[in-house]
């Protein structure tokens, strides 16, 4: 539960945030305008904390997305819920359960009640986090870096020769920036973040703690010396950048290679999670969710709007088109081909095949193994058919 500093009307509350997710899409070049949100009840309540369903009180501000959490948030006497519209529907027709909206409690319906909730927590958040200290980072050569207005540093930061640092962007205690690298305007730059030669960063990015950006990528070229009982592996040098467009995210620890010759390409408003690996030359489309533990090989290529969920693994050269979902622990040995499918497995297939194929080997295999067995022994048709019927195999003689 988030308490607020003073408590604010719900309406008040929702106009602020509505109009902060306008400004926002304009900026990430999503539709133009927010989403209308419709308020049933008093727009007066008084808000004094943000929770979770689970956590409500008096006094609280949370979301719904599923009629059980509204009913728990309800019970547990909040003073205002966002739902969705098919949910309001539900509330107000009494599907729901309960009172009609407003008798006990405010409603804001809106398209994404998560959506609407996220922004009011981000405005609430506000200055919640405690600020760095700003200090005097250490510049190898100062007159060749050029350093925007508004620009601070965190203790301990390191400055490479001409480097770039757009306006408004903060930098944090410890961080690393190579010669050369070029950050953009509004970017935050976490705590211990490396960022090597050659790294372009766009503007409103994010790299999180110890994450390092533009490493050697892992290449190397084999020399068999069998006289000697060796196998020599002879280092590719790394000497392309990286390139991360605008409105990327990256999380801790995650670490995205430099390419051999050519850079490593992060398309704009992709979103990286922690503990993820990106080889050298990968090329990651625009608006795509890489979760926790992702690893991509070299010269994978991801399309636009692709989610790469936990654990699943892209092999050399992989190519995974516009829109497909790969799911947790799969591995893409080949192709994928672009729509908004969902594929699984190692090597990946359409989800359905997949989910097919794994029903048929622990169900229809066993059968089939019986079968033969049966089968092989010689029993008589009419003695084979009673023992598959009977779910179990004719005792040997």
């Amino acid at each position: 539960m988030i308490k607020l500093s003073s408590p604010k009307t719900l309406s008040s509350l929702v106009d602020e945030a509505t109009v902060r997710l306008a400004e926002s899409l304009a900026t990430l070049g999503g539709p133009d305008g927010c989403p209308p949100a419709v308020m049933h009840g008093d727009g007066g309540t008084l808000v004094s904390a943000l929770s979770s369903a689970s956590e409500a009180q008096a006094g609280a501000l949370c979301f719904a997305v599923k009629r059980e959490y509204f009913l728990e948030a309800r019970r547990r006497g909040a003073a205002a819920i966002i739902v969705g519209e098919e949910l309001f529907r539900e509330v107000a027709t009494g599907e729901a359960g309960g009172e009609a909206p407003g008798e006990a409690v405010a409603l804001v319906a809106f398209l994404e009640p998560r959506l609407l909730f996220s922004v009011i927590l981000g405005l609430v958040g506000q200055g919640f986090s405690p600020p760095w200290a700003v200090g005097e980072p250490f510049f190898k050569d100062r007159g060749s870096c050029s350093i925007g207005e508004g620009v601070t540093f965190g203790p301990n930061a390191y400055v490479g020769a001409g480097v770039c640092v757009g306006r408004a962007s903060r930098v944090g205690p410890g961080v690393f920036l190579d010669d050369g690298v070029r950050v953009g305007e509004d970017c935050v730059i976490h705590p211990g973040a490396v960022l090597r030669y050659g790294v372009r960063v766009g503007d409103r990015c994010q790299i999180h703690s110890n994450s390092v950006i533009g490493e050697d990528g892992f290449g190397y070229n084999q020399v068999p010396c069998p006289e000697k009982g060796r196998l020599i592996h002879f280092k590719n040098p790394h000497l392309g950048g990286v390139v991360i467009e605008d409105d990327v995210e990256i999380g801790a620890l995650a670490a995205i290679d430099r390419g051999l010759v050519a850079d490593t390409v992060i398309g704009r408003g992709t979103k990286i999670d922690n503990l993820v690996q990106i080889g050298h030359n990968c090329q990651i489309g625009r608006d795509c969710v890489v979760v926790s533990q992702v690893g991509a090989a070299g010269h994978s290529q991801v399309g636009d709007r692709v989610f790469l969920l936990g654990q699943c693994g892209l092999n050399h050269g992989a190519r995974v088109g516009h829109d497909a979902i790969i799911s947790g622990q799969s591995g893409v040995l080949g192709q994928v081909p672009p729509g908004r499918n969902v594929w699984t497995g190692t090597p990946v297939k359409p989800q359905r095949e997949e989910y097919g194929s794994q029903i048929m080997v622990k169900n229809d295999l066993p059968k089939w193994r019986k079968f033969l067995r049966l089968f092989l022994r010689g029993q008589p048709w009419e003695e084979i058919r009673a023992a598959m019927a009977e779910g179990r195999e004719k005792p040997k003689a």
